[in-house]
């Protein structure tokens, strides 16, 4: 009686000596080293870039509701609308770099997918070629998801560029999406399907289809069938990379010469009542009752800006532009500053180091943080800060909530 073992290819010759690597396959690593070494250099670069760029969007981002509230003529208005559209999506294409960088993401929330649809769906008409007409089709009883939204909208638009590139003389793209429950039986249909109550993508399109020696390595990184300088192979590695962190599943239907049909399966959220009624009534804003903040940040616009929402708003505002300065001026009116914001990256003493001076001096006063730097992406600690921290740039409602809640922390109910 025999036996057989298998092995891998070539990693065993006939001599039972192992085959040495062959110039090939040295070559091949040394491309896939040589790749994580600049894969890692872009992302130290983007995080660099996303701090610049957040703190130039901040003031914009802040700035943007009061003019509304001074404008009355049409076209202002109008103006500003496409002010703040253009700052929000200059804040997702960040966020967007940041997470294929270093896998920044934002907290998972509760998403309504038919607003990143509508959005995904206004970028390929104004972005796409003429030649490729885009249909659409989802009901408005879209179930929500627990997701990070920028990823889910990189997921869409990663999907629709493909679909895009597949029609290099045009055709039609397809984006859709249902609710879909799926029982023991019909998981069993789905390669990869689970029971349970799912939404589904479908992103499909009439282009050249995938060839069936492609098929099996669409999903590894850095392959890509596209021409130099035309692809960089990352798209449907990072879509199923998203997919599966948020549980989900990507089925896969393609044809040649007919189109390519990806569906996306990501499970429903269950949402509470009070969540239905907060996503349908916006929380007022909480004004201030003259507390004193100290606001400390070496961006004069984004501290001008801070300071001017903070005083609109209720509350006595004094500022200063970095760390040091912000030492000298708490020690003369430590017992009156009930607050201090600061950004966390400053020269000469960074947000970390005030921190603990100004809970030294005073442990009553509280701290709360501001950065255009992920935590992970950008060497920036922010535990010590607990929930008390901003990502940069944040909207005024964002701002004025943190600030009540960092106040005025509610009780902690200790279990019997």
């Amino acid at each position: 009686m025999s036996s057989t073992l298998i092995c891998d290819e070539g990693s065993e010759a006939k001599n039972g000596h192992p085959t040495p690597p062959s110039a090939a396959d040295i070559s091949a690593s040394d491309e896939r080293f040589l790749r994580a070494q600049r894969l890692e250099s872009i992302g130290m670069l983007a995080s660099g870039i996303a701090h610049d760029l957040n703190n130039v969007l901040s003031p914009i981002i802040l700035a943007a509701p009061v003019l509304r509230e001074h404008a009355t003529n049409p076209d202002d208005l109008r103006i500003i609308t496409s002010l703040e559209k253009s700052a929000e999506r200059g804040v997702d294409l960040v966020r967007q770099i940041l997470s294929f960088a270093h896998g920044a993401a934002s907290a998972p929330q509760i998403v309504q997918l038919k607003h990143l649809l509508r959005e995904t769906l206004a970028v390929t008409r104004e972005t796409f070629p003429s030649n490729i007409s885009v249909e659409y089709g989802f009901p408005d009883n879209l179930w929500p998801i627990m997701a990070d939204p920028t990823q889910i909208h990189q997921v869409l638009l990663n999907l629709c560029v493909n679909a895009r590139d597949a029609m290099p003389v045009g055709g039609t793209l397809s984006l859709s999406a249902e609710n879909c429950l799926l029982d023991e039986a019909r998981a069993k249909r789905v390669s990869g399907g689970r029971p349970g109550a799912w939404v589904v993508i479908r992103v499909e399109d009439s282009g050249v289809g995938i060839a069936p020696d492609a098929l099996s390595r669409i999903w590894e990184p850095f392959f890509t069938t596209k021409g130099a300088g035309k692809g960089t192979g990352l798209g449907l590695s990072t879509v199923r990379s998203i997919v599966e962190n948020h549980r989900g599943f990507i089925a896969l239907k393609t044809e040649r010469g007919r189109g390519t049909a990806f569906r996306v399966y990501l499970p429903a959220a269950e949402v509470s009542q009070s969540e239905r009624r907060s996503e349908a009534t916006p929380e007022k804003r909480e004004a201030g009752q003259g507390e004193m903040i100290l606001v400390v940040d070496d961006e004069p616009q984004i501290k001008e800006m801070t300071a001017a929402m903070l005083t609109r708003n209720g509350y006595r505002v004094i500022t200063a532009g970095d760390g040091t300065e912000a030492v000298a001026t708490f020690a003369t009116q430590s017992r009156d500053i009930d607050l201090v914001i600061t950004d966390l990256v400053m020269p000469n003493l960074d947000g970390a180091a005030l921190a603990s001076i100004v809970q030294h001096l005073n442990p009553r006063t509280k701290v709360m943080a501001m950065s255009g730097l992920s935590s992970n992406g950008g060497g920036v600690r922010t535990e010590r800060f607990g929930e008390a921290f901003l990502y940069k740039p944040f909207k005024v409602q964002a701002l004025l909530e943190m600030v009540h809640k960092t106040l005025h922390p509610k009780p902690v109910v200790e279990a019997a």
